[in-house]
């Protein structure tokens, strides 16, 4: 027996299960279930009777859908670029600058956003430019979000038959004709994961919204930083209320990415 086997025969079975299940429940189920506990009756009523939050749902809803939206239109195109032209500069500045908006600090993001669509190059539009507007958001979470977008449907690229498109290509078609007609229907998998993971995470959008769009209740207040303003003022059980309503819709989410999956498995 060598050296290797030896100490591997005395490590546990079980040493993994042993840290990870109290680790995953204390780290990642508590917190949930924590606010789940400090649900209040009167913080849901009051909650469900403020006119704000039901705007901030609305707006969340309709940003998040508008960002993936654009995310995934954006995404098909660097999906094009990803199979026909990898050795182009265009792809290779593609490539390297779609991961930055992730690594960045999103008050970067936001900032960012601001001096680029905000009064000093758009003040045309008005005096805010593009900036504290419903738009705002939609870019900031689009801004945010898109990475996760690219890289699925990149990822769902290399997971098509190329012969197919070679034998298309041979045949007469254009890289364009190519990709609209055989790989992209091949796709519906990748784009529906795209758009959900990027609608998930521009739900979760707090930084950038706040820099770039704003927290203007009733105007361009999210679900993310209506919590916030209620913690700011004290008004904790209607914090937690709009909390849970938050990992509701995350979990709908995540519920209808795993049928799908089902369906396609």
């Amino acid at each position: 027996m060598n050296k290797s086997s030896a100490q591997t025969k005395y490590i546990p079975k079980d040493i993994v299960s042993w840290f990870f299940l109290p680790l995953f429940l204390l780290l990642v189920v508590f917190p949930l279930l924590a606010l789940v506990w400090n649900l209040k009756p009167d913080g849901i009523v009051r909650t469900l009777k403020d006119w704000f939050f039901w705007r901030s749902f609305k707006n969340t809803i309709i940003a998040a859908f508008a960002a993936s939206a654009l995310g995934s239109v954006l995404a098909v195109g660097f999906g094009y670029y990803h199979l026909f032209h990898k050795n182009t500069f265009t792809y290779k500045l593609a490539n390297l600058m779609n991961d930055l908006p992730a690594a960045i600090p999103h008050t970067v993001a936001g900032l960012a956003l601001l001096l680029a669509f905000g009064r000093k190059t758009c003040g045309f539009i008005s005096n805010t430019g593009l900036a504290f507007t419903l738009f705002a958001v939609v870019l900031a979470m689009f801004f945010v979000s898109y990475p996760l977008c690219a890289r699925t449907i990149a990822s769902g690229v290399d997971g098509t038959d190329r012969e197919m498109v070679d034998v298309a290509r041979t045949l007469g078609d254009s890289p364009v004709q190519a990709y609209f007609r055989i790989v992209l229907p091949l796709m519906g998998e990748s784009i529906f994961a795209g758009f959900v993971l990027a609608f998930s995470r521009a739900l979760s959008e707090f930084a950038a919204v706040v820099m770039f769009g704003g927290n203007l209740p009733g105007s361009t207040q999210v679900l993310a930083s209506y919590v916030f303003t209620k913690v700011e003022e004290g008004e904790l059980e209607m914090a937690v209320t709009a909390s849970v309503v938050c990992i509701l819709l995350s979990l709908i989410i995540v519920a209808l990415l795993s049928i799908r999956r089902r369906k396609h498995a």
